[in-house]
């Protein structure tokens, strides 16, 4: 069925199934490259983007690929590497260059094995990527902080993940072999979604040689301050809540899982940050009103964090595209509704497309003419249309 675009409207509607992010697919536990995924150490100080080192790996018809390591920021300002995957078509570039799609994906956990660069298909698994390629676009995707590299992935933290988005674009253009330029789309799913929109939203500051030309953000789960605190008290979702805690901790030293989590859930927590999602979502699918001790917006340091790591508090950088499923109980349609008119409300231009029957999954292929139109008119300098009212 033909998506609706709606213009958002906040909406009474509290949904009863507010999971927080649906696992990505199964990563691989290979490693690929031996040593690939460890950085010189120490870690030589390099401006972000510069790449450390690459292998090829398969690649789609039309294309060549590459496993990459790069050098990002962590959201102290620490130089660290991150992992992920560039894809660039084989045929002669324009002129100009090539515009760079950076993919953020969505939850897949906060262990090194769950990083989407360790499947042996990672290039080729990339949504709607035969289309880019042939359409003429570099991709690029990042695993982010911590999955694949030394530490814990700072799982729903956004400035880290924007960050790793947009270094990711720094990276392919730092490649010579792909011919990218410094025009850049952002697409993101999910827990991807929210990186997408903080990679528009900071990269003025933190990646202004870069030209963000819009932002697409499927089902995003951009307003962590509301979806965190309510996964705990849902049945099947305090999983999440378990590794958002530990995301959280991994960034903020401060904000201490004890503080949220019951002493049950602190006992087997390693779960979250040694495993991937679904080992954690099974561990604590059974817990429902046991996970959660204290309300994390009662706790002030915390709450401040869930704040600041929500997507639609500051502007855009970018024009937006959201589309949504309305049979998703991920990211229900209700919770995008409130989010795309926070957006619209402090002057974001958004296109708010609702897909009729899609969920979480297969809104991902029923947005795929949509999204890919979007871009190719982002890219040409077509101006953005609007749904906001």
């Amino acid at each position: 069925m033909r998506p609706v675009r709606v213009i958002p409207l906040l909406t009474l509607v509290v949904a009863l199934a507010l999971t927080a992010l649906a696992p990505g697919a199964a990563a691989a536990t290979t490693r690929g490259a031996a040593g690939f995924y460890d950085p010189p150490s120490p870690l030589p100080k390099k401006p972000p983007g510069t790449i450390i080192r690459t292998v090829p790996i398969a690649a789609p018809a039309g294309a060549k690929a590459w496993k990459v390591l790069y050098h990002s920021r962590s959201v102290d300002g620490r130089d660290i590497a991150v992992s992920g995957v560039i894809v660039a078509p084989t045929g002669p570039a324009p002129k100009d260059g090539r515009t760079v799609l950076t993919w953020a994906h969505g939850t897949t956990g906060l262990a090194d094995q769950c990083a989407p660069s360790k499947s042996p298909d990672a290039a080729k698994d990339l949504p709607y990527v035969d289309d880019l390629v042939k359409a003429g676009y570099v991709v690029a995707a990042t695993d982010y902080e911590g999955l694949g590299t030394p530490g814990v992935h700072p799982y729903l933290v956004g400035q880290s993940e924007g960050r790793g988005v947009l270094d990711a674009a720094r990276a392919a253009k730092n490649l010579a072999a792909t011919d990218a330029n410094d025009d850049v789309l952002v697409f993101g799913h999910s827990q991807g979604g929210q990186s997408a929109l903080f990679a528009g939203e900071l990269a003025a500051s933190y990646a202004p040689e870069l030209k963000v030309l819009g932002v697409a953000a499927a089902a995003p789960a951009a307003d962590v301050e509301q979806i965190l605190p309510l996964a705990g008290s849902i049945r099947g979702a305090a999983g999440y809540l378990v590794m958002g805690a530990e995301g959280l901790h991994a960034a903020y030293p401060d904000a201490d899982p004890a503080a949220v989590l019951t002493p049950a859930a602190l006992a087997k927590a390693d779960v979250a940050t040694t495993q991937c999602a679904d080992a954690a979502l099974q561990a604590f699918g059974g817990t429902t009103g046991t996970v959660l001790a204290h309300d994390p917006l009662s706790i002030p340091v915390i709450q401040q964090l869930l704040h600041e790591n929500s997507a639609g508090n500051r502007p855009a950088g970018a024009p937006l595209l959201v589309v949504q499923g309305s049979a998703d109980t991920t990211i229900p349609q209700a919770l995008t509704d409130m989010w795309t008119a926070k957006a619209c409300a402090i002057g974001d231009t958004v296109d708010y497309m609702v897909y009729p029957g899609a969920t979480h999954s297969s809104v991902i292929a029923a947005a795929r003419s949509d999204v890919l139109q979007w871009l190719a008119d982002r890219a040409a300098g077509t101006p953005a249309p609007s749904t906001c009212s």
